[in-house]
């Protein structure tokens, strides 16, 4: 019988799903809860890219399981949102008929692949039940002060007239229509995430995230220390008198004699409070009205701006007069909407400074000391100041620099040495150039930058040194070349190195600091000395940014750019609201016990004339009564975004028949956190972020209990995305998406769940390759024919008891390699080593099968997370299991692997005599100390000939590890 993958998966499948083996009972010892991401049931269905993570986590739940783990693996459908509603508009089809024909798709798919998912806990985003809890959370929130109603400025589609979020915008652009999007200023239902900033961050100290995960929660929430400062506002003519004042907020007071601009959002309101006193208004307003129509992200990758003609600011620090302008750069959500800039100490306003013509001054050093090796500084001795160069030289024919290395101490750099009483800066470059590498024709071509302050400890001239390092870069005209001292010689090597090769080559700071300026005009932005600085110059940094705190009479502030989340979507495909609008008592939550508010069935998908939500059409829906007075009132017509539901599924998978509470607390109790959280990069700001404010939230509430703690996610990982052939990204634009069904059909479902884990590491972006695909299948079959057809073939082979040792030895370290390898997400070696240890099937197989038939079990065991209805139908067929006696294998017990057989049968082990290593001997490994062991080793050649004429004192033999033999 040949391998038939369909046949035998439709079987277990059906055996799965009637038997319920994956259904999950709560209170079980040693709870193990496995997520994914909520899936979009698009209509496009699942391709492999998506199968990805759900593979990865089947494996680890199915071996968990195996462990002896209660395991929940849940599954569900977040189907709200944008994609629907673009489908109903277009097809004028209602989304509720697209959503559940698409649900039954992917849970087709899902079920085709064998997922070990507890199906008793599905539930849709879309379900009334279920969405009733999402709008109690909305209503909580609001008791509690988290969500409020104002007027933002949006994203706006004028062409669909709708608000979008930043996820919908593509390059300016509306991702539903394709025209251009502009900014508006709408009112909205607001949450107060940015009360939870502190405890985001915080909590990130307490889970097991990926780096790049932490990076990215921490940049979103953007906390920085400053201070906020106030610059007067004065017109440019002395007889105009204006009293206001900017609020700039800074985390870096140390640079304020260093402000040449203000810079001003488009949105700041002082601009139009001060249009009267500003000579170019119309020139002005038709600039914000450009910026509103950009993107954030665009806003920050052009830095354009305007100034306001006739007005100034006055520096606080020096009181002098600095020009202010608009630029699209600076955001309303950052700080006060406005910045000092300091070009000289930021890249962004150097950029822009350069662009405009505008002053670009000074004010910090940069300072480095050098605090290890040899070269650092002595802490006890005092310090010797010298003003000195730093010469960068170039090649006079190739792209080549010349650098030098110190032969003492491990000193990498360039040209460097004193300038002498009276010499000019560049002639004492020209005369270290000559002196220390011999060439005499450098010709002088710039700076690069200011005084850099480096501290070290000069180990030739044997004190702490502070030297003042001028960089200057030079060209050599010619190979003309003196001959350079011995002295020199023997401080250091002269090389030259490739441009590419000198960032590599050093290893002192100031070093590279001197070569980024060779490049680019790459400003400072780190701490030092102050200049141009007044009474402050010549202090460090920190000390001085205290200081000047004090003089503008400035105030410490903590900032964020996180802002708080817009929740409001003029659109119809979402959770209603449940709030209510009365003449009297103004915004009103509706009623615990009238929830949840359901979203009506309805013809007219489009918004409205002035950007209203289709449901603002419905005007016998919005007619209410107010739940405080029992008065007339108007539903709020606007929905949630899509965010909403997927933001707490994971709570609810732990309780989803409840409905009389969100989550039973007992199930809480047990459940949460989750343990395991896989999902894409993609996700790791946004979703991640409010799953984790609303998890807080519920958690300050009381409906989590204390127990569980304040983080949803104990464990959270991420894989690489699936390209298409070529290392081209899936999309139906390009036609290169490749469904599931198509591979499951052509090499079954373990084929394809085998390669979706073997095609490459985990955290990689991997393309897609076909050819791979029927390796894999091959390697299935493979394993099929040996347990299967090849059962009853096998003839008698010499050496049994041997090869059964060294079978038995490499099934081991397989099982030993496979369970350390799921268990750090490595699935691509993991299979390969299975698929090493199936060749050993093939060669060392045994004679007598029921010598096999253990080998087999264990390995089958190993298999079945990754191929689990192969696993499953050899597992019966070697138990000779019938229809009536069928037990799942999934919680059969995962093999454990034997630490001797698992180590290497022979060890080198030196020989150390009087401390010197002089031989190595081979013996078994655990070998004990004996006198047969000390009898070969005192024979051996090497060891005669260092033993000649002495005598052995001890004969020391460390298991495993070195043999010391001592002499007189």
């Amino acid at each position: 019988m040949k391998y038939q993958p369909q046949a035998i998966e439709k079987k277990w499948q059906k055996y799965w799903q009637e038997k319920k083996v994956f259904a999950t009972s709560d209170f079980k010892p040693d709870k193990f809860y496995t997520l994914i991401e909520f899936p979009y049931p698009s209509g496009d269905g699942l391709h492999v890219g998506h199968l990805r993570s759900i593979t990865a986590m089947d494996v680890i739940g199915r071996q968990r399981r195996m462990q002896g783990f209660n395991v929940l693996y849940p599954i569900g459908m977040d189907a709200f949102g944008l994609p629907a509603e673009n489908y109903a508009v277009k097809t004028n089809t209602a989304p509720q008929i697209t959503t559940k024909k698409n649900i039954t798709n992917f849970n087709r798919q899902l079920q085709m692949s064998g997922y070990a998912f507890d199906w008793s806990r599905f539930f849709s985003t879309t379900d009334e039940d279920y969405y009733r809890w999402t709008q109690w959370i909305f209503v909580q929130m609001y008791k509690n002060g988290l969500a409020y109603k104002a007027k933002e400025n949006i994203n706006w589609c004028p062409s669909c007239q709708i608000g979008l979020a930043n996820e919908e915008v593509v390059g300016g652009h509306c991702e539903r229509c394709g025209g251009p999007v502009v900014k508006k200023e709408k009112e909205q239902w607001l949450l107060k995430i940015t009360k939870y900033a502190d405890r985001l961050l915080e909590g990130l100290d307490r889970v097991d995230f990926l780096a790049t995960i932490k990076k990215q929660q921490t940049d979103w929430i953007g906390r920085s220390e400053g201070a906020e400062i106030k610059f007067r506002v004065a017109s440019r003519e002395s007889r105009v008198k204006i009293s206001e004042e900017l609020r700039v907020f800074t985390t870096r007071l140390d640079t304020l004699f260093g402000a040449t601009f203000l810079a001003l959002a488009p949105e700041h309101p002082l601009i139009s409070k001060l249009d009267k006193y500003i000579d170019n208004w119309p020139e002005l307003k038709k600039y914000i009205q450009t910026s509103q129509s950009k993107t954030d992200i665009e806003r920050g990758q052009d830095k354009s701006g305007i100034e306001l003609k006739g007005l100034q600011a006055i520096n606080p620090a020096n009181q002098q007069a600095m020009p202010i302008f608009v630029a699209d750069y600076v955001m309303m959500s950052y700080g006060a909407g406005a910045i000092m800039a300091v070009p000289a100490h930021d890249q962004r306003d150097f950029e822009f400074a350069k662009k405009y013509n505008l002053p670009i001054i000074e004010v910090i050093e940069p300072f480095f000391v050098q605090t290890s090796g040899e070269d650092a500084v002595r802490p006890k001795e005092k310090f010797s100041h010298r003003q000195a160069i730093v010469a960068v030289v170039k090649h006079w024919q190739e792209d080549k620099y010349l650098c030098l290395q110190w032969k003492k101490i491990d000193w990498r750099g360039f040209v460097i040495g004193g300038i002498e009483e009276g010499e000019e800066i560049i002639a004492a470059a020209q005369r270290e150039i000559a002196e220390e590498t011999g060439f005499k024709n450098a010709r002088f071509i710039k700076k690069l930058g200011g005084i850099i302050h480096s501290q070290f400890y000069h180990t030739i001239k044997k004190e702490n040194r502070w030297a003042r390092f001028q960089g200057l870069y030079f060209e050599l005209k010619n190979d003309e070349q003196a001959a350079v001292s011995d002295e020199e010689k023997a401080i250091q090597d002269v090389k030259w190195l490739k441009q590419e090769e000198v960032a590599q080559f050093l290893n002192i700071d100031d070093m590279r600091l001197i070569w980024e300026r060779v490049w680019q005009e790459k400003v400072y932005d780190g701490a030092g000395i102050m200049v141009n600085s007044g009474q402050f110059d010549g202090q460090d940094s920190e000390t001085a940014g205290e200081q000047i705190i004090k003089l503008v009479g400035g105030r410490k502030k903590v900032n964020y750019k996180l802002h708080d989340w817009i929740f409001s979507r003029q659109r119809y495909w979402g959770e209603p609201i449940p709030m209510v609008c009365c003449e009297q008592d103004g915004w009103q939550p509706v009623a615990e016990k009238d929830l949840p508010v359901i979203l009506p069935d309805i013809k007219d998908f489009q918004p409205t004339a002035d950007g209203q939500s289709p449901l603002a059409k419905l005007e016998k829906w919005i007619k209410t009564k107010c739940s405080k007075c029992g008065g007339p009132a108007r539903r709020e017509t606007d929905v949630m975004p899509n965010w909403a539901g997927s933001n707490w599924y994971f709570i609810r998978y732990a309780d989803p028949k409840n409905n009389k509470a969100l989550v039973d607390p007992k199930k809480a109790k047990y459940w949460l956190p989750v343990d395991w959280y896989n999902g894409g990069m993609e996700h790791t700001n946004l979703h991640l972020l409010y799953s984790r404010f609303v998890y807080k939230f519920l958690y300050d509430i009381g409906i989590i209990p204390q127990e569980c703690g304040d983080e949803p996610y104990t464990k959270r990982t991420a894989q690489g995305m699936i390209l298409g052939a070529g290392g081209i990204k899936m999309s139906k634009s390009k036609g290169n998406v490749i469904q599931p069904d198509d591979i499951v059909d052509k090499y079954g479902a373990d084929t394809l769940r085998v390669y979706e884990m073997f095609m490459g590491p985990f955290d990689q972006v991997i393309a897609w390759d076909e050819k791979s695909v029927k390796g894999v299948y091959n390697f299935l079959a493979t394993i099929w024919n040996i347990m299967v057809e090849e059962k009853d073939q096998l003839v008698e082979l010499d050496e049994q008891a041997t090869k059964k040792r060294t079978l038995e030895r490499e099934l081991h370290k397989t099982i030993k390699k496979v369970t350390e390898d799921i268990e750090n997400m490595k699935f691509n070696t993991a299979i390969s080593a299975m698929m090493i240890f199936v060749n050993n099937l093939r060669n060392l197989r045994l004679s007598n099968n029921k010598d096999m038939e253990p080998i087999y079990q264990k390995f089958i065991l190993l298999l079945s997370p990754f191929a689990p209805h192969l696993s499953e139908e050899l597992w019966h067929r070697i138990h000779n299991r019938n229809e009536d006696e069928r037990k799942s294998m999934a919680y059969e017990k995962w093999p454990e692997y034997n630490k001797t057989l698992v180590q290497a049968e022979s060890v080198q082990i030196a020989i150390q005599i009087d401390g010197k290593v002089r031989d190595t001997v081979e013996l078994l490994f655990d070998a004990e100390p004996s006198d047969q062991v000390k009898e070969e080793v005192l024979k051996r050649a090497k060891v005669q000939k260092y033993l000649a004429g002495k005598s052995v004192q001890k004969f020391i033999h460390i298991k495993n590890k070195i043999i010391s033999i001592v002499t007189d």
